[in-house]
């Protein structure tokens, strides 16, 4: 069996004092510490706020509305320079369009002078004033390596070079060409020009193109006034060989083919500027050379046979080969072969195709103004009466029927049926010889 322990025996509970001890650790103290500053803190925080709750609010409006203030001011900025620039672009496109307008209107003007310059150049080339192979001036304001671009304005393309070729199916790199041979090397592109300044350099090159045109239009039309001055003097020089009055002779037309239409002359304003200054000054001496030119392809200048004759016997008085007395020689007669052609020396009409007593056999031909010609002594008559014939035409052959001692050719030029000297229309033809 198990001993029962002693117990003490129990004390009454009145008149006695418990003692207890706490023990507090420092992180604990200073954690209230931290926790007590906290809300310390954040209640002052709080009080500040409450405070001066007013007052930030105040500021955080008018900062923010200053700010909205500074906004409004810059877009309204930003809307007065877009409003400036598109003012100015608008003015510069209106300028650019006034310009195209102005270049227009000059082109026209070039094209219509150039229509001008090309009419009288094809007249004095088919009068043989002119060579043929000087072409007139092309009316070409544009290099074809210069593009030219302007809104509405068609006649200012560049013509180009070549047969037009379409496009490839694959379009080439950039710059793949110009580094095909010593491979692609890199770089900064060259600066674009802007626009505006790519369209003000070509309506500049324009211009200058243009001006170009119109002094070459001028040139052309001096070069072609010195050429009439100076073939306008050498057909009057060679004119006056005859002693004709020319200022009273007629020109007949000569147009072959049938023209006609009203008449529609050019009005020219000398005044206006030098293309027609020139132009005004060359029509009067152009009409007159022209007047000229027709009385000398009517005159007979040409020689009635190719190739050199000599004189057997001149013009005027001499001692007559049959009776050996004077006697009055009315043409000249030429030294050729028996059959040689016998040409017309000038466009007429044939009015006698017969033998004539003395003469033969003998064609007489009718030109203008009073002018025949006499061809005797032929072996044979080539043309009949009534045939109108050419400059150069072959009448007959050269003989010695009728009163001739030998084969030669009779020619006689006579005026109104008044015999003259046949040598002073042959030396003005001579004369004439580069012009004719």
């Amino acid at each position: 069996m198990h001993a029962q322990p002693q117990t003490a025996p129990a004390l009454p509970a009145s008149g006695l004092i418990a003692h207890r001890t706490y023990t507090i650790r420092r992180s604990t103290m200073l954690m209230g510490l931290g926790w007590l500053a906290l809300m310390t803190a954040c209640s002052g925080t709080a009080g500040w706020y409450i405070l001066s709750k007013d007052d930030l609010a105040a500021r955080l409006v008018a900062r923010e509305t200053t700010r909205q203030y500074a906004y409004e001011d810059r877009i309204a900025a930003l809307r007065a320079d877009i409003d400036r620039y598109a003012s100015r672009a608008l003015l510069d496109q209106d300028g650019v369009e006034s310009r195209v307008d102005e270049l227009t209107t000059r082109q026209a003007e070039l094209e219509s002078r150039q229509s001008l310059v090309t009419a009288l150049t094809d007249v004095l080339q088919s009068n043989g004033i002119l060579p043929a192979s000087k072409l007139p001036l092309r009316p070409r304001v544009a290099k074809p390596d210069e593009p030219i671009r302007a809104s509405g304005v068609t006649s200012f393309a560049p013509i180009m070079p070549g047969k037009p070729t379409p496009a490839p199916e694959t379009p080439a790199l950039r710059g793949a060409e110009a580094n095909a041979a010593g491979g692609w090397q890199s770089g900064e592109l060259h600066p674009v020009q802007p626009p505006a300044k790519q369209v003000e350099a070509n309506l500049e090159r324009l211009d200058k193109a243009i001006a170009r045109t119109s002094n070459a239009q001028i040139d052309a039309l001096k070069d072609m006034e010195q050429k009439v001055t100076e073939t306008q003097k050498k057909l009057r020089s060679a004119l006056a060989e005859t002693g004709l009055d020319t200022d009273r002779m007629s020109v007949a037309s000569s147009a072959e083919g049938g023209v006609g239409g009203p008449l529609v002359p050019v009005k020219l304003d000398a005044s206006a500027g030098p293309f027609e200054a020139t132009l005004t000054a060359l029509q009067p001496r152009l009409t007159s050379l022209l007047r000229l030119r027709g009385l000398v392809e009517q005159m007979p200048l040409a020689r009635p046979m190719t190739g050199d004759h000599d004189f057997t016997s001149n013009y005027g008085y001499r001692t007559d080969p049959f009776t050996r007395g004077l006697a009055m020689h009315t043409g000249v007669d030429f030294r050729a072969v028996a059959g040689s052609p016998i040409l017309a020396t000038a466009p007429g009409k044939v009015v006698a195709a017969e033998y004539n007593g003395g003469y033969g056999n003998m064609v007489e031909i009718e030109h203008s103004n009073g002018l025949s010609t006499r061809y005797a002594h032929m072996s044979a008559i080539s043309v009949s009466v009534g045939q109108i014939v050419k400059t150069g035409t072959v009448v007959g052959k050269v003989g010695t029927t009728g009163r001739s001692t030998g084969p030669h050719l009779h020619y006689e030029t006579r005026i109104n049926e008044e015999p003259v000297d046949p040598t002073r229309f042959l030396n003005a033809g001579s004369k004439l010889a580069g012009i004719l």
